[in-house]
């Protein structure tokens, strides 16, 4: 199992609690992992392969991509 730079493993779950804690449980983001997680089957223990700089850079984006867009 890969590990993010925290220890905690690279899943689903673990990007979305961190996603929530950075953005709030309303944000685009959240609701990109959650239709992850749906379509997952192993749900949010689902390993994530790609890099954690790229995770934080789609995650970011697609959060402030709702803000620009006003």
């Amino acid at each position: 199992m890969r590990k993010l730079s925290t220890g905690s493993d690279a899943t689903l779950g673990t990007y979305r609690q961190l996603t929530v804690a950075l953005f709030g449980e309303d944000s685009k983001a959240v609701k990109f992992l959650d239709d992850k997680i749906d379509s997952s089957t192993y749900r949010e223990n689902e390993e994530v392969l790609a890099p954690e700089s790229q995770m934080l850079y789609l995650l970011t984006n697609i959060h402030f991509q709702e803000r620009i867009h006003v």
